[in-house]
């Protein structure tokens, strides 16, 4: 089980330090239509392409790193149609199939079927927009793994699009408020000490068999500022969702260290996966 569990985190090491090798967004989109007539599941049996062709061909960031942002998004429609205009309530699950997730139930857009999705900053979209929104929301959290603050200008972009839609929608304006108020949130002085020990972790975690002194010595630093994190606010959804997303990652990096007070700290503020860390502290 160990070696398993080993052999497991190296493959991530090798997934992590693949990102260096090109620039661009790599979506994988899913609709469930289940709910829509069957006339309508027919028109929009395409549609997942459509939404994932305008996704993966479009370039979102400058990045000096020429990093791939992983992005998998599954949309769940409902019909709305009144009149000649189609219309949909829609649901938006979006993640990077590791530690990066949000969801929206609140989503209400026109989608005419045959559209073309366009790039357009000038104009609003109430499809579109919901999308760039939350791609950018993504960006902003993965950039911040790779320097300090780094995905502020992503966070900003998100924040820009949220405050033109809440006004600019019309008719769709539901659920921009909650936007708004979610992007703020990631930008706020509150948030920032998760985004700093974000940053910490992740440059301890790309010396991982490089220099595994150096490794540790940042990842320490960032269990310490959880610990504060959890300490301050013991419900921070924000630092849970890390925890279980890189608990064992942490387990493995300090596995065979002779200082394991880094696994002490997180077995007193992560009971869920007690067992996993006195595993170790216990050997």
């Amino acid at each position: 089980m160990v070696v398993k569990k080993f052999l497991m985190f190296l493959l991530l090491c090798f997934v992590l330090s693949s990102y260096s090798f090109s620039q661009r967004i790599e979506a994988q989109v899913t609709t469930d239509l289940r709910t829509l007539p069957i006339e309508k599941q027919e028109k929009l049996r395409g549609f997942a392409d459509q939404v994932m062709r305008y996704i993966n061909g479009h370039e979102w960031c400058e990045d000096p790193w020429r990093t791939v942002v992983y992005v998998d998004m599954q949309l769940i429609l409902e019909d709305m149609t009144t009149s000649a205009e189609e219309r949909y309530r829609g649901q938006i699950l979006i993640h990077n199939n590791y530690d990066l997730q949000f969801f929206d139930k609140r989503w209400r857009f026109a989608y005419q079927s045959g559209d073309i999705l366009t790039h357009e900053q000038s104009s609003q979209n109430s499809f579109t927009s919901a999308i760039d929104f939350y791609i950018y929301l993504i960006l902003g959290g993965e950039f911040d793994k790779w320097g300090t603050l780094a995905g502020t200008p992503y966070y900003k972009k998100a924040k820009e699009i949220a405050e033109q839609a809440r006004f600019g929608l019309g008719r769709y304006i539901e659920g921009w408020d909650r936007r708004v108020e979610l992007v703020d949130e990631l930008l706020s002085e509150r948030h920032k000490p998760y985004r700093e020990m974000v940053d910490y972790y992740f440059y301890g975690l790309s010396y991982v068999n490089i220099d595994n002194a150096r490794a540790r010595e940042h990842i320490a630093t960032a269990i310490k500022r959880l610990d504060k994190i959890i300490s301050d606010d013991p419900n921070n959804e924000y630092a849970g969702k890390f925890i279980d997303a890189h608990h064992i990652e942490m387990i493995e990096v300090f596995r065979y260290a002779q200082d394991k007070s880094p696994l002490r700290t997180l077995l007193i503020i992560d009971g869920e996966h007690e067992k996993a860390y006195r595993d170790i502290l216990e050997f």
